[in-house]
């Protein structure tokens, strides 16, 4: 008899089934035997069973996939092929899947792999005598839900006393959850054993599999000063999962892992956790976890390390030990997207007012959106303020003296949030206390740079210190190594000054920028070229500052890991993702004044779909409202088909108002729908009108994608003020 006449009568005795009393709760009816299990591994599929008999819809031939994962969980496969449930129907579909009717032989023990199928009562695997006797029903008793779901875990079923005999196989699904529940089975690699030696491999697969997918030990001794494993060191172990999906085995990760591409963690040890991943479920998931119990001792400092955790949803919590009642709560208010999104940095909390009291610590994600996610690292306990200073000091020398090799984008910023950070124990070592701010002068052949020293301040531990000195200014490429109290600065531009200061062994060092520009007809800083917003006033509370200044100027070509363009002119350009003001909110800056000239037409740079310039008489007379026309949310990271944080230049004109005194506020005016904005390069004098049907800005694409270069036309402007 050929095989595809076997299949089709195996087939229809199959259709022909009916159910039988308990004592025989699986039967077929076949009367072909076969020396094996035919396809047992699912290596050989058409559109059709080859192999195997299905009845109803769970079990489609469909199901049987190459795929390596699903609902991202590596499934562990053997060969290519395997049975996936939610592709052979959906979760809530019902069947039967019986194979071909084979003679029990080899050890008489049968091994095969299944995943998913939480409920043993309605889904499971039966052998059945050729009578259709259950000899075995196996079900998943593998399944937790956290740490073992989809995985084809290792099953051993012992058959030796049924050696010789003709029996088969019967996987019953009478499952209708949802596929968040695991209706469904997976299923792979049915195969006698023919010697002790396969049993002895199959049983060492289950246990490696085991060992690898179970859920993390847990072990804890309240009498401890500190948290067991609170560097990840040791992946999830001693932390207890207490309710949800956002925390798994698969959130520790190396420190050598970058995020976005190419961004370090600035972790400590090999391993961090990692809030986002985590599979499917990434920053959608929500959950909590905490450390062993401690008592609190030393001098009741604790410290760990925390990064993403935007929304205020996701925190870490200290915990009494008792009663559960969260007593210090930690949100990751330094949070700063593009600059220190991910990044992870040290925190310190007092916590003396708990000494000798049991607590723990619990890491909390309610978020499922804006960075609703929580990356934390190296959990420190009942620290003394001896401990506390060694860190600090440990801490600041490790990011500041960082060599250039092991430096990424993020470094600067880090760096200043270490210079910045008030530290619990004032430290032995220079702090620059006061920055000596950017300045605006008009272009002349002798500029005292000297004088702007006065306005830093230092001071070493608790002892106030002087004795700042100018190393070098930069302009364009030539470097200024003395003279410093009368600099030739006629050319214009930006001047980079390096300062320092140096007390017992400890040197800090620190910049800033002086811009000689003639004011008189164009605002001051347009290009933003000082690296802050000096020559802008801000009219909006609760603006960033760093190292003294006013935040919100970056130096960022590209942004996120996709490098999509911002169009920026010279080394900066404003930034709205930096101002420390929230999307949901708006803001505006205000320019100088200057009196408009020559032709009266003026440029600017901007995008993001908040973005609005306005332009005023120097009585606050408004005379002008333009939206930047360009955003559009689509082909995302393809700049010629879409437009979000990338710069176009718009062309607005003024010219009856020539001579007159005026002034431009850059604003953000919405609160939804990407309420992001961005500025550059605002020209405020044209001798002649710019040639706006002819002009463009050429744009290098997005990593990856074609074309290569976009040209970005100038866009006339229009005034929308009273429309």
């Amino acid at each position: 008899m050929s095989r595809a006449k076997k299949v089709l009568l195996a087939a229809l005795a199959a259709a022909t089934c009916l159910s039988l009393s308990a004592a025989i709760a699986c039967t077929n009816g076949q009367t072909q035997t076969d020396a094996d299990i035919i396809n047992g591994g699912f290596e050989t599929q058409s559109d059709e069973w080859v192999g195997w008999t299905n009845s109803g819809t769970a079990f489609s031939a469909r199901g049987v996939v190459t795929d390596d994962a699903v609902n991202d969980v590596t499934v562990d496969k053997t060969g290519e092929r395997w049975f996936s449930g939610l592709s052979g129907g959906t979760s809530s579909f019902t069947g039967t899947l019986q194979s071909n009717t084979f003679t029990l032989s080899g050890t008489g023990i049968i091994a095969f792999k299944m995943g998913a199928a939480a409920d043993g009562e309605k889904i499971y695997v039966e052998f059945c005598d050729a009578d259709g006797t259950v000899l075995e029903k196996v079900t998943n008793t593998d399944f937790d839900g956290q740490f073992i779901t989809d995985q084809l875990i290792r099953k051993m079923v012992d058959l030796s006393d049924h050696i010789g005999e003709d029996i088969y196989i019967k996987v019953t699904d009478n499952d209708t959850s949802r596929d968040y529940e695991y209706g469904y089975v997976n299923l792979d690699d049915f195969v006698m054993c023919a010697t002790q030696d396969d049993v002895e491999e199959y049983e060492a697969e289950r246990t490696a599999q085991l060992e690898e997918y179970a859920a993390p030990s847990f072990e804890e001794d309240e009498t401890e000063s500190t948290v067991r494993n609170g560097s990840f060191e040791d992946g999830l172990n001693n932390w207890l999962i207490l309710e949800g999906s956002a925390f798994g085995k698969a959130n520790v990760v190396p420190t050598s892992q970058l995020y976005w591409g190419e961004f370090k963690s600035y972790g400590e040890g090999d391993y961090y956790f990692d809030g986002v991943n985590n599979g499917s479920v990434a920053e959608s998931g929500t959950g909590s976890m905490r450390s062993t119990k401690f008592t609190l001792g030393g001098d009741g400092y604790i410290t760990f390390m925390i990064g993403a955790a935007k929304n205020r949803s996701t925190y870490v919590a200290i915990c009494d030990g008792e009663t559960g009642d969260e007593l210090i709560k930690f949100t990751n208010d330094t949070f700063n997207d593009p600059n220190l999104p991910n990044t992870v940095r040290r925190v310190y909390v007092d916590a003396s007012e708990y000494i000798g009291k049991v607590l723990y610590i619990k890491v909390v994600d309610n978020a499922t959106q804006d960075f609703g996610f929580i990356n934390v690292d190296d959990f420190r306990c009942s620290l003394t303020e001896e401990e506390v200073l060694a860190l600090e000091i440990e801490q600041y020398n490790a990011i500041n003296n960082m060599p250039e090799a092991d430096r990424d984008g993020k470094w600067s910023y880090l760096k200043s949030y270490y210079d910045d950070y008030e530290y619990p124990v004032a430290m032995p070592i220079v702090r620059i206390d006061a920055y000596v701010t950017n300045k605006v002068v008009a272009p002349s052949d002798s500029v005292n740079v000297t004088a702007f020293l006065d306005e830093a301040q230092a001071s070493y531990g608790e002892e106030a210190i002087d004795g700042f000195e100018i190393i070098e200014i930069k302009h364009g490429e030539t470097n200024i190594t003395e003279g410093f109290d009368s600099v030739d600065m006629s050319q214009g531009g930006a001047y980079y000054v390096t300062y320092a200061v140096t007390y017992a062994t400890s040197t800090q060092q620190a910049t800033f920028t002086v811009l000689a520009q003639d004011t008189t007809n164009q605002v001051a800083n347009g290009g933003f070229e000082t690296g802050d917003m000096t020559g802008w006033t801000i009219l909006t509370e609760g603006w960033a500052m760093t190292e003294g200044k006013p935040a919100g100027v970056i130096g960022d070509s590209t942004w996120w890991a996709e490098r999509l363009p911002y169009n920026q002119s010279g080394s900066y350009h404003l930034d709205g993702w930096n101002t420390g003001i929230a999307e949901g909110d708006t803001w505006a800056v205000r320019s100088t004044t200057f009196t408009l000239s020559g032709s009266g037409w003026m440029t600017l740079k901007m995008g993001g779909n908040a973005a609005v310039v306005k332009v005023y008489t120097a009585d606050g007379t408004q005379i002008g409202e333009y939206k930047q026309t360009q955003f559009t949310d689509a082909g995302f990271p393809n700049v010629s088909v879409g437009h979000w944080a990338d710069m176009h230049t718009y062309a607005i004109d003024l010219h009856e108002y020539v001579g007159q005194q005026l002034y431009i506020e850059l604003c953000d005016v919405a609160v939804s729908g990407w309420a992001h904005a961005f500025f550059d390069e605002v020209i405020t004098y044209y001798e002649t009108a710019p040639d706006v049907a002819n002009s463009y800005d050429t744009v290098n694409n997005a990593l990856g994608q074609t074309p290569e270069t976009v040209q970005f036309p100038w866009i006339l402007a229009t005034n929308i003020l009273g429309a």
